[in-house]
């Protein structure tokens, strides 16, 4: 049996006082071929030497020593244990002869040898392993836990050998539940308690080593096995390790015509140009509980700051907002595939110069709450419906009002690895405190998106179009119709820092002037992810 590479051979012990054997030709002619690395030579040598000539079994421990560079480990045992019977004192001849022995599979010997060499304070964090790591060859886990738990709490031992040690000390755990045969569940709860606890530990010892890289696989495999994989749920969705994700963004744009909103779909244009700086700050954190509710509480601050300050059709729109939304998802499965059913909360406190005064006040408050359902039927890609209710209030109350909304999307992968994305969503909005100004509005959008267009490039080709039921204002307005396509190109700069610019396009048609317009506006964003 080989040595485990970790724990390879130790520098020898001093061969032998020099001056016991000055005068013997047959010694001068050993550590010559000793130190040249010819071991057989070494031996031949040796054996001229008559037992008698030499103190404590010193050319037993010298063949032993010999036999061993030879991985004749039969061979060297056996000469190690003459040397322990004439009473050898080198320091090291327990472990060597532990050594020895095991590599020879005589395990039991083995493990007595190393036990000796830690009582006698020889390199004890290795002779405390080999005692461990040989109990647990033989199946006696109780002494293997011992060991290893002994080896861990050891200051002299180093780094790498706890890591191993605590990493086998969670196998022989393992090793010792199986052997009992309990129940199912209740091993699975052990395991998830005991054993993978400690493997992580052992893992987060040192990540660079080699052994962590099999720690790494080993604690894939038991997850799997015991179905405790933190990122796989109930319905085999898999999900990111990483459970948060957080960025930051800065937004110049540059808009030739403002149009001018108040939550109504009431857009008209202002005929004034402007750059319009946007900051966003967003955050949002995934809890996963039982591996099927996926509960993720997020928010978001946004900033948006015109450079236009003299017209105030423009810098009215400077807003300040704070939003926050907990989304709640739980995972089954529907046409025997993934599936996920949305239970989503969200509410949102505005701040905006709508009384041009250049300062930012409160301006609205919403809160919304929304069902749908993400699935699977088409092989192409996921399909999803949503129902969502949002109740505004304005501090001007002509703009409160309750809109329901109706919205379904389909992703498509193409062969070629591009993505399509179709949406739909109808807006049902009741200005109930002026309800001449309600609306009906109907959009339809599709993304055609390509990764790696150049390599770290993402191009995205948009087409929008809305169509508004301006309801009791028809007579003036008609249906209004808006077409918008757009072209976004990012690039990953690394794997936080993303750039990218954007062109978007709206043409709107109406009977009445303020709302036909046409407009464009240029963006570049920088993102920094975390």
């Amino acid at each position: 049996m080989q040595k485990p590479v970790f724990l390879a051979g130790l520098p020898l012990a001093a061969l032998l006082s020099l001056n016991l054997y000055a005068q013997s030709p047959a010694m001068g002619e050993f550590k010559q071929f000793y130190k040249n690395g010819q071991y057989a030579q070494a031996i031949s040598s040796l054996e001229k030497i008559d037992n008698t000539e030499t103190a404590n079994g010193e050319k037993f421990y010298l063949l032993g020593e010999c036999y061993s560079k030879l991985q004749e480990f039969d061979k060297a045992y056996l000469n190690y244990d003459l040397a322990l019977k004439a009473g050898n004192t080198h320091e090291d001849i327990y472990y060597q002869y532990g050594q020895a022995l095991y590599a020879a599979n005589e395990l039991k010997k083995a493990r007595a040898a190393f036990a000796e060499s830690a009582k006698r304070k020889f390199n004890t964090p290795a002779s405390t392993y080999y005692v461990a790591h040989i109990s647990q060859i033989l199946e006696e886990y109780p002494q293997a836990k011992d060991s290893y738990t002994a080896l861990i709490k050891d200051k002299d031992a180093d780094s790498k050998i706890k890591q191993i040690a605590r990493f086998q000390l969670a196998e022989t755990i393992l090793a010792m539940m199986r052997e009992k045969e309990i129940a199912p569940e209740k091993l699975e709860k052990g395991v998830e308690k005991y054993v993978l606890p400690l493997m992580k530990q052992a893992y987060k010892t040192d990540k660079s080593t080699s052994v962590a890289n099999d720690i790494q696989q080993r604690i894939a495999e038991v997850q799997k096995e015991f179905n405790l994989d933190p990122n796989l749920l109930a319905n085999g969705k898999r999900i990111s390790e990483k459970r948060y994700s957080a960025y930051i963004v800065q937004k110049i744009k540059f808009d030739d015509n403002i149009t001018l909103t108040n939550e109504e779909n009431n857009v008209t244009q202002s005929k004034k140009e402007s750059y319009i700086f946007e900051s966003e700050v967003y955050g949002k954190y995934d809890f996963v509980i039982k591996k099927k509710f996926i509960v993720s509480p997020e928010a978001r601050i946004n900033f948006v700051q015109n450079s236009d300050q003299d017209s105030p059709e423009v810098y009215q729109n400077d807003t300040y907002s704070i939003n926050t939304n907990l989304r709640n998802k739980y995972e089954h499965t529907l046409f025997a595939a993934p599936a996920s059913l949305l239970f989503d909360l969200e509410y949102s406190r505005n701040y905006k110069d709508w009384q041009q005064k250049h300062t930012r006040e409160h301006y609205a408050d919403s809160f919304s709450y929304g069902l749908g359902e993400i699935f699977s039927y088409f092989s192409v890609g996921d399909t999803s419906f949503k129902v969502k209710f949002k109740d505004y209030k304005g501090e001007n109350t002509a703009i409160s009002n309750r809109t329901t909304s109706f919205s379904a999307d389909q992703t498509v992968l193409l062969p070629i690895q591009h993505l399509l994305i179709a949406f739909f969503e109808a807006d049902y909005i009741d200005n109930y405190n002026n309800k001449t100004t309600n609306t009906n509005t109907y959009l339809t959008r599709f993304d055609y998106i390509i990764p790696d267009i150049i390599p770290s490039y993402t191009l995205d080709i948009a087409l929008a179009s809305t169509i508004t039921d301006t309801k009791e204002q028809k007579a003036a307005r008609g249906t209004e119709f808006s077409l918008n396509p757009s072209l976004d190109l990012s690039k990953q700069v690394s794997d936080k820092f993303k750039i990218g610019v954007n062109y978007d396009f709206t043409k709107s048609n109406s009977r009445q002037a303020d709302y036909k317009y046409t407009k464009s506006v240029f963006s570049t964003e920088f993102r920094y992810s975390f």
